[in-house]
């Protein structure tokens, strides 16, 4: 039932969004205007209620909020943006603000479909906490909130710009700035290079794409720093409409070639844990037998159940002791747990995790496995279908957009620049032809305001204090510098200069809806860096 509530989710965010879209073709305040305006407000309504379904659905199935996978996370987030999509759109009234507000929720429903939507019954130790309630809910309500504070921000810069007054030369000296900061840092990426640093291993197209990621994060600083004394603001604030499309590109093109990135790496992990599976199932036979039958795999599959138990209990073990085990302190699990075998002590948080994350995929990869190929079944078609999945592997090995070691993130920014550059282009058009729709300055400052003031207490409790306490619960301790709770802390800092210095230095216009952007682009990243570089947050 659940697939098919994403697709009718999904499909009618979408359609909402198109006829948002739309709606901006006739004049503002006309009839039709009015009628498609309405019917976009009832598809994205439509939508909400079968998220809201879907949320529901799995919190009576699992018995608990379901809000501990990326799966869930997202869901949650889409279902509290569009919350705030309902509240701007009757603040505003403004079919301009509906139409850049939905494609949020859109992407969020989108890239929540590229996670597994497995049930998780049974939650580790670490997650069973009413803590977690508190701290992953009232996150997701503070992102949801500096989520429309970055629209608004990104329409401020819009709206203030004025193209019109901005002289041709002041246009030529910033592609030209552009041009000589990505050629330097291009230098000193090839130098680096030469000197055997990095990006040693590649050539022909990939070095290229590597090269320019590389030079790109060296341009931004100096293309930032140069900018005053080599363009200047100058009249019609140039500076912020270069930023605010520069910003909506990448992070355009960043979703578009994540998306693509993400289901080529899965689709390749998937395949590598399959082999793996296969090669247990093989090495599982014992000596002169030559078939897999339902006896012998009732017992393979048993001994590894018992396995995965005795490290689930470990788990729950350092929940309740809060400091790396010792054979002795596990005494008690070890006798209850027949599969002890040659397990190594002592054991941190993260081994026990990280063993218990293995058993439990290679424990699925087999049940899918035998699932599909049934049994009994023959050590010469194991061997068979091993080669058929190496080959499948291979095959996507070789296809690979990104290398799979030495400057694979140099290459992802690489691809991402050069995405961005179309993206650009038609924001920029976009922008020229829908200004005069977008809503006034003193409204789109409030709106940013008000939702940070929102959302900034909400995400100071709920991802800082009740995260901290939860770690404590969880893992013994306050603070671990996580990725995800540095990142957490680095949005935390950010919003709390911009209230301070709207506040105390009564900050507005450009400056203010800069801070806003950064302040939501820094919680993507937090994401997006979590999924990437694991951490004690990685659970799903």
């Amino acid at each position: 039932m659940e697939p098919v509530l994403y697709e009718v989710t999904l499909w009618t965010f979408f359609a909402g969004m198109l006829l948002h879209f739309i709606g901006l073709l006739p004049k503002e305040g006309s009839a039709s205007a009015r009628w498609v305006g309405r019917l976009a407000l009832l598809l994205i309504g439509l939508g909400w209620a079968s998220l809201t379904v879907t949320i529901a659905g799995r919190w009576l199935a699992q018995g608990r909020v379901p809000i501990s996978s990326s799966y869930e996370y997202l869901s949650f987030l889409a279902w509290f943006v569009a919350l705030f999509y309902f509240i701007v759109m009757f603040k505003a009234r403004s079919a301009f603000v509906g139409a850049c507000v939905s494609p949020g929720i859109f992407l969020a429903v989108v890239f929540a479909g590229m996670y597994p939507q497995r049930l998780e019954m049974t939650l580790v130790p670490a997650l069973q906490s009413y803590w977690l309630k508190i701290h992953v809910s009232m996150t997701i309500i503070g992102e949801a909130a500096f989520a429309v504070a970055f629209v608004t921000s990104v329409l401020y810069l819009i709206k203030n710009a004025q193209p019109e007054k901005v002289s041709r030369e002041a246009k030529t000296r910033s592609l030209l700035l552009l041009a000589v900061s990505l050629s330097a840092g291009m230098l000193v990426c090839l130098g680096l290079r030469a000197a055997g640093i990095t990006l040693t291993g590649l050539g022909g197209v990939q070095l290229f794409i590597s090269l320019m990621g590389g030079a790109f994060l060296l341009a931004v600083p100096i293309y930032i720093l140069l900018w005053r004394r080599l363009v200047g603001g100058g009249p019609g604030n140039y500076g912020g409409l270069l930023f605010a499309l520069s910003v909506l590109a990448l992070l355009a093109s960043g979703m578009t070639l994540g998306s693509l990135v993400n289901r080529s790496t899965e689709k390749m992990q998937s395949l590598a844990a399959r082999i793996q599976a296969v090669d247990e199932l093989s090495a599982s036979l014992p000596a002169g037998v030559e078939s897999l039958d339902e006896a012998l795999w009732s017992t393979v599959r048993q001994t590894r159940q018992e396995r995965l138990d005795l490290f689930l209990a470990l788990e729950a073990l350092h929940a309740r002791t809060k400091h790396t085990l010792s054979r002795e302190d596990a005494a008690e699990v070890l006798a209850a747990h027949p599969q002890a075998g040659e397990t190594q002590f002592p054991l941190t948080l993260g081994e026990i995790r990280e063993e218990r994350r293995g058993l439990q995929q290679a424990l699925h990869e087999q049940d899918n496995f035998i699932r599909e190929a049934g049994l009994p079944l023959s050590l010469v078609a194991l061997q068979t279908r091993r080669n058929q999945i190496i080959q499948q592997y291979n095959s996507l090995f070789q296809e690979s957009l990104l290398p799979l070691e030495s400057g694979r993130e140099a290459a992802f920014i690489g691809y991402m620049l050069l995405l961005a550059l179309p993206f650009y282009v038609l924001f920029a058009y976009l922008s020229g032809r829908l200004r005069p729709r977008v809503p006034s300055l003193e409204t789109l400052d409030s709106m940013s305001y008000r939702t940070v003031s929102l959302g900034f207490p909400i995400f100071t409790f709920g991802a800082l204090i009740a995260g901290a306490v939860w770690a404590h619960y969880a893992w013994g301790k306050w603070w671990s510098n996580d990725p995800k709770e540095m990142g957490s802390l680095i949005v935390w800092l950010v919003f709390l200069v911009y209230l301070h210095a709207r506040y105390v230095r009564r900050w507005s216009g450009n400056q203010s809806a800069v801070a806003a952007i950064l302040g939501f682009l820094f919680a993507v990243l937090t994401f997006v860096g979590n999924s990437v570089l694991g951490g004690l947050h990685s659970y799903g």
